[in-house]
């Protein structure tokens, strides 16, 4: 897959510029564009749906922001296809996708960057660098990526990156709050992210597994997108064992309950011979 297209279509009970690929997978991803624009998600989308149902979103100009974002993404987890989600937020969604955490079709959440708040950073000061970042790339460079990254890597992403509207990015900053995981979750940390805390990332334990990534910041999914990604895919290969063992594991339980009550039969008194030969095969899947 060589492209990634967002086409305006029509998810639950609104339009959003979406992208789906139509792989088929026990895992889906979800990665959320966290008041940002999701084309930055673009080297992730393009990887992984070589093997993973994958998508993305933006709801319209007027649902930007953060509730605008959080009724967009419960439409998709609502969507037919969607039953074993893992939603990938880089540091300004940790917040949104954790309140998806208990959804009954999210199985994982991802956090790029983990903080708790941001409540001692002061927002005017960060959102002005945000409105910034396309017209003084100099200040991406300074404050989102790391000292060794090549200019080349910083342009890419300005070029890419769309200013978002300044109240719509300031609703992902209020009331952001970061707690520890309650399923299986990931928390990928850039050693150079200026705004992630390293010891915070730790404190999430047991429910977390920590990545770290050298010579990144805060946009490290699109800085070192290899690195991200072999992350981001150790860890999918470990859930989807995970989530095929459970699978096993019920389709035991449930032949021999079936077993158990067959047995039961009052009228036979028990199973015969045929019937239970095919049970105790699947039994033995």
């Amino acid at each position: 897959m060589n492209t990634v297209k967002f086409s305006l279509s029509r998810i639950g009970s609104e339009n959003l510029h979406y992208f789906e690929s139509d792989t088929d997978s026990r895992i889906q991803l979800v990665f959320v564009p966290g008041g940002l624009n999701p084309e930055l998600w673009r080297q992730q989308l393009r990887y992984f749906s070589r093997n993973f149902k994958t998508a993305s979103y933006r709801p319209t100009v007027s649902f930007r922001d953060l509730e605008g974002e959080k009724e967009a993404l419960k439409n998709i987890l609502e969507k037919d296809g969607f039953e074993n989600v893992v939603l990938v937020s880089h540091i300004f969604g940790n917040s949104l996708v954790q309140e998806f955490e208990e959804h009954e079709n999210v199985v994982s959440t991802v956090l790029t960057g983990p903080r708790r708040r941001f409540n001692n950073i002061p927002k005017n000061k960060l959102i002005k660098f945000m409105m910034r970042i396309s017209s003084v790339p100099k200040i991406a460079k300074k404050m989102f990526f790391a000292e060794k990254t090549e200019y080349k890597v910083v342009k890419e992403f300005v070029e890419r990156f769309e200013r978002p509207d300044m109240n719509d990015f300031r609703s992902f900053l209020e009331d952001y709050s970061v707690s520890r995981p309650e399923k299986s979750s990931l928390a990928i940390h850039a050693e150079e992210d200026r705004f992630s805390s390293m010891e915070f990332a730790e404190e999430l334990m047991p429910n977390i597994s920590l990545s770290v990534l050298e010579n990144a910041g805060t946009f490290c999914f699109f800085e070192k997108p290899q690195d991200y990604n072999k992350a981001l895919l150790d860890f999918l290969q470990v859930l989807e064992d995970h989530l095929e063992s459970e699978e096993i594991i019920e389709l035991k339980e449930k032949n021999h309950s079936l077993m158990d009550f067959a047995g039961e039969d009052k009228t036979k008194g028990s199973i015969d011979k045929g019937q239970k030969e095919t049970l105790e095969k699947k039994i033995k899947v």
